[in-house]
């Protein structure tokens, strides 16, 4: 489990080093909730998480057409942002679904909470407002760019300080028809 996610950094990190390159990654038809899955087991492991709780609801498979490692970061940083922003015995639940042509992915938690102003500017580089002054402020906008570079949208919600904050990413389930479909000229 380490060495598969030493090499998973080592690939993240590539992604940095080429950070303004636009690339169209290598995509591969990936169950979600397996990818999910996969990530919570990867953060029990992680001592500071342990008096938090992550639930992953129950679905069939959700296949989408990803670059798994690409989605993966992005899990991860919905995850931990979630797990940070909760007190000890505090929750974060994860849920998938297919919606029409699309793939949801829901990140949930119980914790602090966002303000309208945060909200705003969530998704820029180098914002932070995380406890302890810890973080980069990178996650986020990282995992923008990911979910876009797939097509797809992630849009956050809080209904204020106090009152926990819910992450949702859509993501196309056919990529290269969706790619063909942007192609095709418009008729008059």
């Amino acid at each position: 489990m380490i060495q598969k996610e030493a090499f998973r950094c080592k690939q993240i990190t590539e992604k940095l080093l080429d950070f303004s390159r636009m690339g169209d990654p290598e995509r591969q038809n990936t169950d979600l909730h397996e990818l999910v899955a996969g990530v919570i087991e990867m953060i029990r492991h992680l001592g500071k998480y342990q008096d938090k709780n992550v639930v992953l609801r129950e679905t069939g498979p959700v296949i989408a057409e990803i670059c798994p490692q690409e989605i993966k970061q992005v899990v991860l940083n919905l995850i931990t942002n979630g797990l940070d922003s909760i007190e000890p015995g505090g929750t974060v639940t994860i849920s998938m679904a297919v919606k029409g042509s699309e793939a949801r992915l829901v990140v949930a938690d119980d914790g602090c909470g966002m303000t309208a102003d945060v909200m705003k500017h969530l998704f820029e580089p180098f914002f932070t407002r995380r406890r302890g002054g810890q973080g980069t402020g990178l996650g986020l906008s990282i995992s923008f760019r990911i979910v876009e570079e797939h097509l797809g949208q992630i849009v956050a919600e809080s209904d204020g300080p106090g009152k926990g904050s819910i992450f949702t990413v859509s993501l196309p389930l056919r990529h290269s028809s969706l790619r063909q479909r942007q192609r095709e000229p418009v008729a008059a």
